[in-house]
């Protein structure tokens, strides 16, 4: 990650914290003064949010440490491990407003939002979809995924806004509108958790290369040099900015020792050049048996037709 982008996470997280803040400050009110389950909850979502982005900023700063004797590929992955924490974080609060919900539904005394219940439904809508447009920018221009959980946070919130001031129209003839509001504002917690948790530990777990990938990998080795007859298990593993690819190549085993040494040694540079990526390229013999490892087929890119070259 570059030294802007790292600068527009930063000042992307210091924004988040500061507005969420005072919408929070604005909202609890707003629901004290009310009453409201859905308004004083929707403001502790707020608040978790400055946490979501502290977080954020931390995992951005464990990322940026190099490689040590403990973690050979670097820090990059504290950025995914944030992700799910956050995801955690908005799950955990989706179940109290459930709870908070269940509790208000034996109430049938109407809410009076009133005008300051109002006002701070139409800033938070507005401020935290600001919010999370800018972090989802910002996460595009860095490729943070932490910082995407972040934007969905945002977006959460800002639904869970849009879904009150609806209910504000309707509180008057419908008492229960709160309490059902409150479980419409966890329904997108619980969504807003789910997505988050999901994106995030996939790559913390391992995935299989696209199809994309495996087509570069084979594209480079054909243009690389004759010699390499077949690229198989083939395995990406990404760690922040840093990303390791590991495959098995086969090559004529009347080769010397020396020539295959030099014709894997060009592949790997040209994957690095033109892919990003530090290669590990393992040799096979064109004759050596069908590996019968039971594992191969559950791996993308394991085998592909001979060419004859």
């Amino acid at each position: 990650m570059s030294a802007s982008n790292g600068e527009l996470l930063r000042r992307s997280g210091w924004i988040s914290i500061t507005t969420n803040i005072a919408l929070f400050g604005l909202k609890y009110a707003a629901g004290m003064i009310t009453g409201s389950v859905a308004l004083t909850a929707d403001a502790w979502h707020t608040l978790s949010d400055s946490v979501s982005s502290i977080m954020v900023m931390f995992g951005h700063r464990t990322s940026r440490k190099p490689a040590d004797g403990d973690h050979p590929f670097g820090h990059g992955r504290a950025d995914l491990i944030v992700g799910v924490a956050i995801g955690a974080i908005l799950g955990w609060i989706g179940v109290s407003f459930v709870i908070e919900s269940a509790e208000r539904l034996t109430v049938t005394v109407p809410i009076a939002y009133g005008t300051i219940g109002l006002v701070a439904t139409i800033a938070s809508l507005l401020g935290k979809e600001l919010l999370a447009q800018y972090a989802f920018y910002a996460a595009r221009k860095s490729g943070s995924h932490a910082l995407r959980a972040d934007g969905w946070h945002h977006r959460s919130d800002a639904l869970s806004s849009l879904a009150i001031l609806f209910g504000i129209l309707f509180a008057g003839a419908y008492p229960l509108t709160d309490a059902i509001l409150g479980f419409v504002v966890a329904a997108f917690l619980f969504y807003g958790a789910w997505r988050t948790v999901w994106n995030c530990s996939r790559p913390l777990l391992g995935e299989s290369p696209s199809n994309q990938s495996v087509d570069d990998v084979r594209d480079i080795a054909r243009s690389t040099s004759p010699a390499l007859n077949n690229v198989h298990h083939i395995h990406i593993h990404r760690y922040g900015d840093h990303t390791e690819l590991t495959c098995h190549v086969r090559i004529d085993g009347d080769m010397s020792v020396s020539d295959a040494h030099d014709v894997v040694d060009r592949f790997e540079q040209a994957l690095r050049d033109r892919m990003g990526v530090e290669p590990t390229v393992h040799v096979d013999p064109v004759d050596a048996p069908a590996d019968s490892d039971c594992r191969r087929d559950a791996y993308r890119g394991d085998e592909e037709p001979e060419t004859g070259e």
